[in-house]
C-alpha cells in the first residue's frame, strides 16, 4: 500500500515537472548574439523550439537531426546556403553575409544559424 502510494506521488511530481517546467515541452531560447532583422531572428527561435520539441531535446542520438531540421526549414523560408552548428562546447570563426547570423542558447546547447558565402 505504502509502495503503491509512492509511486502514484513520484509519478504526479513528475508529470507536473514536465507540463510546468520541462525545458522540452517549451523550450527557452535566449539569444546570445544575431545581426538578423527581426522577423528571420523570430523565425530562427520558432524552427529552433521546434527542432528541440520534435526530437525531444539534445542528445548524442539527436543532434544531428536537431541541426538538419533547422538548416532545411530555415532554407525553405529563407532561400538555400544556410548552415546549422549546434553543441555544448566548439569555438568558432566563419564568414557569413551581412544580417545573416544568429547564436541561440538552449539549456547548455548553443545553436549557430548563418548563411555562408556561396
Amino acid at each position: 500500500m505504502a509502495l503503491n502510494c509512492f509511486l502514484l506521488i513520484l509519478f504526479l511530481c513528475l508529470s507536473w515537472i514536465l507540463i510546468e517546467g520541462g525545458t522540452i515541452n517549451q523550450p527557452n531560447v535566449i539569444v546570445r548574439v544575431s545581426n538578423m532583422t527581426e522577423s528571420m531572428k523570430q523565425d530562427a527561435i520558432r524552427i529552433t523550439k521546434q527542432a528541440f520539441v520534435k526530437f525531444h531535446g539534445y542528445s548524442a542520438k539527436s543532434r544531428s537531426s536537431v541541426a538538419q531540421y533547422i538548416r532545411y526549414q530555415f532554407e525553405s523560408l529563407h532561400s538555400s546556403s544556410w548552415q546549422c552548428i549546434l553543441g555544448k562546447d566548439y569555438a568558432l570563426s566563419i564568414a557569413s553575409e551581412n544580417e545573416k547570423r544568429i547564436i541561440l542558447d538552449i539549456d547548455r546547447v548553443s545553436i549557430l544559424i548563418f548563411k555562408g558565402k556561396c
